[in-house]
C-alpha cells in the first residue's frame, strides 16, 4: 500500500530541476490528496522516472517542450497520464517489446515498466494521439478491507 501523494511529491523533486534546466515546462494536474493505492513505492518511482526520461529525450528536438502530468481517480483506480509535446511514436505496436531496434539504450525501459506495474495489479499503456505522446499509469485503489487489516 502506497500513499500516492508523497510518491508524486518525491518524483516532482527528482525531475523539476533537470527539466527546468532543459527548458521543459512541467505542468502538474495532481490533486493535493490522492488515495492509497496498491503499489511498490520504489517501483512506481522507477516507472515515473522512465516515462519522464523518455519524454525528455522525445522533446530534445521539438520547439515546444512541455510535459503534462495529470492524476485522476475513478472506478477503483487512479490513472496518472504523462503527455508530452515530443516527436511521437513511429511504431507503437513495438513499444512494450524488449530489445527494440532504435531504442536509446537496451530497449527494456517500457517493457520493464509495464512488468513493474502489472506486478502490483496496475498497468501501463500507450494512448495514441495525433501529436506528442501519452502514457497512462493505472493503479488499483486500496479497498476499505485492506485499510482496516493494516490499521
Amino acid at each position: 500500500m502506497v500513499e500516492l501523494t508523497s510518491v508524486v511529491d518525491e518524483f516532482r523533486i527528482l525531475i523539476e530541476t533537470a527539466y527546468h534546466e532543459s527548458k521543459i515546462e512541467v505542468k502538474w494536474e495532481v490533486s493535493e490528496s490522492l488515495p492509497l493505492v496498491w503499489a511498490d513505492r520504489y517501483g512506481l518511482i522507477q516507472v515515473f522516472l522512465n516515462l519522464a526520461k523518455n519524454s525528455r529525450r522525445a522533446m530534445a528536438s521539438t520547439q515546444t517542450k512541455q510535459l503534462r502530468i495529470a492524476a485522476r481517480e475513478g472506478r477503483g483506480t487512479v490513472t496518472i497520464r504523462f503527455e508530452d509535446t515530443g516527436s511521437g511514436i513511429a511504431l507503437p505496436e513495438n513499444l512494450f517489446r524488449p530489445f527494440q531496434r532504435g531504442a536509446e539504450s537496451s530497449g527494456l525501459g517500457l517493457y520493464i515498466s509495464r512488468a513493474i506495474m502489472r506486478s502490483f495489479g496496475g498497468d501501463l499503456s500507450y494512448e495514441p494521439r495525433p501529436e506528442g505522446c501519452w502514457f497512462a499509469v493505472v493503479l488499483p485503489l486500496c479497498g476499505e478491507e485492506e485499510l482496516v487489516a493494516n490499521a
